[in-house]
């Protein structure tokens, strides 16, 4: 059973990184260019997906399929919502925020522009994207399909898959191997606070890492 308050208070995004590293799994930290509203925001949940495309016409309705998949949400799911790259409009602001956090989610992740940053921010809801513009989405992208595969930032992202996204980035854990990857995070963890105890107490670094095998 994975605990998302023992990853959320032990773990992060670089020491889940180098675990998959480990297992040669070498491409599944998002693009940089996928940042947090405030450094302090962080997220650890399950992927709950959400497809997005630019269109054209100014007039039509094109928040239907969107607020289905919202209101979908549950505790503990991050609304992962691809555009690819889209940055046409805010593809989300502070009312989806509102209703995505009173659903019980833990965040969102978005590849493309949010809008409403200061009331985001005053809420405490994280969210990561790649950058801000105050122009509504509506008209201009639409929700096509959600609870589907999709790629964020350069990584596949599958529904369930687990989420650690903080101030150094968004990696993505699939499914299948969470509880795996969590056990060896956890050792990395006791091995990284030797290291540093020892490093403090004047021991040389190539010695350390010799000992430990991680820095």
């Amino acid at each position: 059973m994975i605990d998302f308050n023992v990853i959320g208070e032990k773990l992060n995004s670089s020491i889940i990184s180098d675990v998959l590293d480990g297992m040669g799994i070498k491409n599944n930290a998002m693009s940089m260019g996928i940042r947090p509203l405030d450094p302090d925001m962080s997220i650890v949940g399950r992927a709950f997906t959400l497809l997005m495309a630019d269109q054209y016409d100014l007039d039509k309705d094109t928040f239907t399929l969107q607020f289905e998949a919202i209101d979908g949400l549950n505790k503990d799911d991050v609304m992962m919502v691809c555009s690819n790259g889209s940055t046409r409009a805010a593809l989300w602001g502070e009312l989806l925020s509102t209703a995505a956090h009173y659903r019980g989610a833990s965040g969102a992740v978005i590849d493309g522009l949010a809008r409403d940053v200061k009331l985001i921010q005053d809420m405490k809801f994280p969210v990561f994207c790649k950058g801000i513009r105050p122009i509504s989405s509506k008209g201009r992208v639409i929700a096509v399909d959600y609870g589907c595969p999709v790629n964020i930032g350069g990584v596949m992202v599958n529904p369930g898959d687990l989420i650690v996204a903080d101030c150094d980035g968004v990696v993505v854990v699939p499914h299948k191997i969470t509880e795996k990857v969590i056990d060896e995070a956890l050792d990395v963890v006791t091995r990284e606070t030797k290291t540093r105890e020892e490093l403090r107490n004047g021991a040389l670094l190539s010695e350390v890492y010799k000992k430990y095998g991680t820095v």
